[in-house]
């Protein structure tokens, strides 16, 4: 019988992921167990409720399991004990969505990272629907020192007092500094704000104690942390949401029975097989620690912005964690270099820059990740040299035979799991 359509493009997917050099600061390859369950018998349990509370029979493993893992996602992330969790959220953008819904009333105000400057879409925007029911306003970057574009505090203290803001979003897209949640938080707190931290991005580096957390106990911690389980967790496609004590009542409430029906079951024991992972308790194939690894996706990007700019491309805001953001020659197309890149096996995403001149569909950079291809082995070395080879294409100093034939090597000395 002929394979059909569906596994066919199974097949090209899987070849292509592994044959290519992922660069999407966004996307990771989590272990073949995360994958196992995934499309385990999981997948056919109905759970609607939470543990010790459903609405359908046949759920005592489903309530122990769900148990687990919020206990291992509060051993993982909270220190301070303030905290609860929700697993059954789906993912990031309506994680966030849990919190406006549950917290805030019509006509309230929200204040959040300008989306062209480092923000999120799901942190409001121009075109967002829920701008239906919310006011918006945002706080900026300012330029620290040249090229290097840092959270305006300034700018932030003022929205505060202008704007009069009832929740306080602090998060980030396309951020590659560091900073302080304890000083955006308590500033937040003390203009009679809410605060949502959207940790989506750093969530790994914040569990390896390789960036500032938002779980603190008081005025310096966030009142809710949103986050997904891919990116730098490195588990599956997924969220989790993580609320006060004092508020997770409301959060729940909202998630089920307010938005969602049952909860996806596979994705939760996924979550806590990556989970498992970060604490120790189970391995990634490699048997690297998790803050090892962390340790290394922060070097690796450093080493591929390093060769970026060693190759003739201007870094944008030097890298402070997993992600760098180069800025393309103004006369470039970053469509057009996307599609290069992408034809010799490098995938990566054209991304707007701090105060970008150009179109959203057509910005003046590529933001660029390493925490899938840490995954697959790679080392600083490695790095540089795809950042050199990133920017000999985008120059055109690097024909295509020749950038094609580098990838292939590359490629060829990297891990694949599956």
């Amino acid at each position: 019988m002929a394979t059909n359509t569906i596994f066919r493009l199974t097949a090209n997917e899987f070849a292509r992921q592994r044959d290519a050099l992922n660069l999407i600061a966004s996307e990771n390859y989590p272990s073949p167990k995360v994958l196992e369950l995934l499309g385990s018998v999981w997948s056919n349990k109905y759970a609607e409720g939470y543990p010790g509370k459903r609405y359908y029979a046949g759920n005592a493993n489903t309530d122990e399991l769900e148990s687990i893992v919020q206990a291992k996602a509060l051993k993982v992330f909270d220190e301070s004990g303030d905290y609860g969790v929700n697993v059954q959220v789906l993912s990031g953008s309506p994680a966030n969505a849990m919190v406006y819904l549950a917290m805030l009333n019509a006509g309230d105000s929200i204040l959040s990272l300008s989306l062209a400057n480092g923000g999120h879409l799901s942190h409001l925007h121009a075109t967002s629907n829920y701008k239906k029911f919310f006011k918006h306003d945002t706080y900026d970057v300012a330029e620290a020192s040249p090229g290097t574009y840092e959270i305006d505090m300034d700018d932030y203290r003022a929205k505060l007092n202008e704007s009069r803001p009832q929740l306080v979003i602090i998060g980030f897209s396309s951020y590659p500094r560091e900073f302080e949640f304890a000083h955006m938080c308590r500033l937040a707190h003390e203009s009679g704000a809410l605060v949502l931290a959207d940790i989506a991005h750093i969530s790994g580096l914040v569990a390896a104690g390789l960036h500032d957390s938002p779980f603190k106990q008081g005025i310096d911690g966030a009142d809710f942390v949103s986050t997904t389980t891919h990116k730098t967790l490195r588990g599956p496609r997924g969220a989790m949401l993580f609320a006060k004590h004092r508020y997770m009542e409301a959060i729940n409430k909202t998630v089920f029975p307010g938005t969602s029906g049952g909860p996806h079951m596979q994705q939760i024991a996924a979550t806590g097989q990556a989970l498992l992972e970060v604490l120790g308790e189970d391995t990634y194939p490699d048997g690297r620690a998790f803050n090892d690894y962390s340790r290394n996706v922060l070097s690796a990007c450093k080493a591929l912005e390093d060769g970026c700019r060693e190759g003739g491309l201007a870094v944008v805001s030097p890298t402070q964690n997993h992600l760098c953001l180069v800025k393309l020659p103004l006369d470039s197309d970053s469509l057009q270099i996307q599609q290069r890149l992408e034809a010799i096996g490098i995938i990566s995403n054209r991304n707007v820059i701090p105060f970008d001149t150009k179109t959203a569909w057509r910005p003046s950079g590529l933001r660029l990740g390493t925490a899938a291809l840490v995954s697959r082995g790679l080392d600083d070395a490695g790095a540089r040299q795809i950042g050199q080879l990133i920017a000999g294409v985008s120059l055109g100093r690097v024909n295509a035979a020749q950038a094609s034939n580098q990838v292939s090597e590359i490629v060829a000395g990297l891990k694949w799991y599956y």
